[in-house]
């Protein structure tokens, strides 16, 4: 009997190539130089032909990440397993079909790889030279040889793990320092094109892109060679449907939203990135394919949709920035307005024999559409107007200002007040809407018979409080201005005034000024407050009017212009 084969196979298990085996796959972190000396040692001591190494890479899921011997297109591949086995196996012997595909590579036997009773993944082996089966012996030799090196390949997949994450971690330090970058140069431009042409440099600088369009809700479109014509048709259902990254292939599977799909795959479209500005969509970045092709990654949508976020913030600064620069010219320019519509409202009370006068004009507005005006004739008459344009603000002020000019262009024709106010009616008809109008009270008051003869069209009848308690209303006259042309003549009307009785003039920013809960202060209340305070000058009691109404409205703003001309026969 030769004792020769047994002296081999002692030598074959003998320690000493275990220790250096572990010494070598020790000595590294490199997983892949760990697996690739496990199979050329296995195959050298066992003398095989062929093997492989799987390894865990979920629940259940394992991949090829190294083989020799067998064909270049196993490895990568990935196999699921429901209950991982812990112990070794033939392949022959099972039936699962993702082990029968490695026994028709040539996989006789597989081993489980261990460490702290968790699976890291199997050795596969097969192609023995001597055509013989795995002993006993080499058996017990594997399993210390897989024992020794799970232990380094634990470690190598930790290693690995974590060289991983810090690629990881460098790439998302890398990302935070190019937005910091970039919202440096965002915030360093106000001009809108500025910066949508910034944003578009960005995306094909940072991300590679070839085509791209920012659509914004505004209705604002940048695009670079994407047309975007037939996206912007379901731009709405667009615009509610994407409120994070997403790829136009995984837009939800639902009818209506089959056209919006069709029409981006058509316009090259294959991701779309919502432009966010406090929980809103503004906008959206479409996405063509890339300089390098390919697709784009979750991280490279992730990366976009942060870019874009700092952008849209740019932008809403740019708008919000203009916005506060006309907002600003417009208030200037209302300031100038008012200070001439001060201009154009006397600005001296005159003063004629036998009265006092006073007045006020506060506008709800820095312009309004109340008027009045004061004037004397050639004749020693004063002529007491009062008027409210409808409506509030710049255009009210404009049509107010013509209405004055066309006043003060025919007092000094004398002409009587009925015809006057018909030419003034007409006038305003044949130059402006029919929506707009004016109601207008004008008088002309004789100082030395104390007569005042007037014309009310349309307007609040004024007051005439007389010395003895009594009040009349004066109403006479006709249509308001500007609403149609005159077809009957105006009417005059005529009273006098005895000492101590007081006219009161107001426009309905006095009788209809309202509190928080929308009442009215009333021609009731005005009355009534006049009837307490008509022993006293004009200016007092204006003041105190406009005290009373100040009281009932409580604070609530001013909702019209307010006007008061007050004379009182002394």
């Amino acid at each position: 009997m030769n004792p020769q084969p047994s002296i081999k196979r002692s030598h074959l298990l003998d320690s000493a190539p275990l220790f250096e085996f572990s010494t070598l796959v020790n000595s590294t972190l490199d997983l892949k130089f760990i697996l690739g000396s496990v199979l050329l040692t296995l195959m050298a001591k066992l003398r095989v032909t062929k093997s492989l190494v799987l390894l865990k890479t979920g629940e259940g899921k394992f991949r090829i990440e190294n083989c020799k011997g067998v064909g270049s297109e196993l490895l990568r591949k990935e196999i699921r397993l429901a209950r991982p086995p812990k112990k070794d196996f033939a392949v022959s012997q099972v039936s699962s079909p993702a082990w029968k595909t490695f026994y028709g590579a040539g996989i006789e036997r597989i081993f489980p790889i261990v460490s702290h009773g968790k699976v890291l993944g199997y050795f596969g082996i097969g192609g023995r030279m001597d055509k013989g089966q795995v002993s006993a012996r080499e058996k017990e030799f594997v399993d210390i040889f897989i024992n020794v090196a799970a232990s380094a390949i634990d470690k190598g997949i930790a290693f690995q793990e974590l060289r991983s994450v810090n690629r990881t971690l460098d790439g998302k330090i890398q990302e935070l320092k190019t937005l910091f970058e970039l919202s440096k140069e965002f915030t360093a431009v106000i001009d809108r094109e500025r910066l949508l042409k910034l944003f578009g440099f960005t995306l094909m600088g940072q991300i590679g892109v070839n085509r791209f369009a920012v659509c914004l809700k505004d209705g604002g479109v940048f695009a670079s060679r994407l047309d975007t014509s037939a996206l912007l048709t379901f731009e709405k259902k667009i615009f509610s449907l994407v409120t994070s990254p997403m790829r136009v292939a995984d837009f939800p599977k639902r009818k209506s939203l089959a056209a919006p799909k069709s029409a981006c795959e058509a316009a090259g479209i294959t991701a779309i990135i919502p432009l966010q500005s406090q929980n809103e969509v503004k906008g959206i970045v479409c996405l063509g394919e890339r300089l390098r092709g390919g697709g784009y990654s979750q991280a490279d949508l992730e990366f976009v949709y942060s870019i874009g976020n700092l952008a849209i913030i740019s932008l809403e600064n740019s708008r919000l920035f203009n916005e506060a620069i006309e907002k600003q010219k417009l208030e200037d320019e209302l300031t100038i307005a008012r200070e001439i519509q001060n201009g154009l409202l006397p600005k001296s009370l005159p003063e004629i024999p036998g009265f006092q006068i006073a007045a006020l004009n506060s506008p709800s507005k820095q312009v309004g559409g109340d008027y009045y005006d004061l004037l004397l004739t050639k004749r020693g008459k004063l002529i007491l107007a009062i008027g409210d344009v409808s409506g509030k603000g710049t255009p009210a002020s404009l049509l107010m200002a013509n209405v004055q000019a066309t006043i003060r262009a025919l007092v000094p024709f004398d002409l009587p007040l009925a015809e006057c106010t018909a030419r003034v009616n007409d006038l305003l008809f044949e130059n402006t809407g029919a929506n707009k109008f004016i109601t207008f009270f004008w008088g002309a008051l004789d100082p030395v018979s104390r007569s005042l003869r007037y014309v009310n069209a349309g307007h609040n009848h004024p007051f005439v409080l007389r010395a003895n308690g009594t009040v009349k209303r004066l109403g006479e006259g006709g249509l308001l201005l500007g609403i149609m042309k005159a077809l009957a003549p105006y009417q005059e009307g005529s009273v006098k005034l005895e000492t101590g009785d007081t006219l009161v003039l107001f426009t309905d920013g006095v009788s209809e000024a309202m509190d928080n809960e929308g009442n009215e202060y009333t021609e009731e209340r005005l009355e009534a407050f006049l009837r307490t305070v008509i022993s006293r000058t004009p200016q007092e009691i204006v003041s105190a009017v406009q005290e009373d109404v100040a009281r009932h409205v409580s604070g609530a703003p001013q909702s019209d212009d307010i006007t008061l001309v007050v004379a009182k026969a002394v």
